[in-house]
């Protein structure tokens, strides 16, 4: 057999392996894909029992219950309130300080009925920074030590009650660092809950 031939021969041998080769590898990565696919479960016939199964997800139209503390006669009142449904913990905070702070419940408070909710953010520490701004001009922040540390506290147990992602609370005022927002509570603290407040 001439040389030319044998070098056909041998080249074609080693396209065929090459092919033979990679049609394998599709075949073992097609059956490895196969495998990992998740075949849906047997749907029970008609008269058979079906398994218990999970409760099924809420929407998020659906509202949230949240419990509420509010300043009432020297203590900390609760009260579960609904919220809309957010879709995750930094939003849903963010809501209930709003609703909590817009409630009439909070306006009967002195501190409480001047402040509103500018931002809320939630740090992977379990740090919410809260972020307060006057409902109005003039900035009446007045009130004695006892308004001022529930209304604190209103806001700091509202979001460590309700989200277990919340460890403290730290407020600022007017996205600024703040010293006080009465004059008598250092605000520069990083508060934790206090059930302690809450009327027994």
């Amino acid at each position: 057999m001439p040389e030319k031939t044998d070098r056909r021969i041998d080249s074609s041998n080693r396209v065929l392996l090459v092919l033979i080769i990679v049609l394998a590898a599709f075949a073992v990565s097609g059956l490895y894909l196969w495998s990992r696919m998740e075949v849906p479960a047997p749907t029970p016939s008609d008269g058979a029992e079906s398994p218990p199964s999970l409760a099924p997800l809420l929407s998020p139209a659906e509202p949230l219950p949240v419990m509420m503390f509010f300043p009432s006669g020297g203590v900390m009142a609760s009260e579960s309130v609904s919220v809309e449904r957010q879709y995750d913990s930094q939003s849903q905070a963010r809501e209930a300080v709003a609703a909590l702070l817009t409630s009439p419940r909070s306006w009967q408070a002195p501190l409480l009925k001047n402040l509103r909710l500018s931002a809320l953010y939630l740090d992977t520490s379990g740090t919410a920074y809260v972020d307060l701004v006057p409902a109005s001009k003039d900035r009446d922040f007045r009130g004695s030590v006892r308004d001022e540390l529930l209304a604190v506290y209103a806001i700091v147990n509202t979001l460590t009650q309700n989200f277990e992602e919340v460890k403290q609370v730290h407020l600022l005022i007017e996205g600024r660092e703040a010293e006080t927002l009465a004059g008598h509570i250092d605000l520069s603290e990083f508060f934790r809950a206090r059930p302690d407040l809450a009327r027994q």
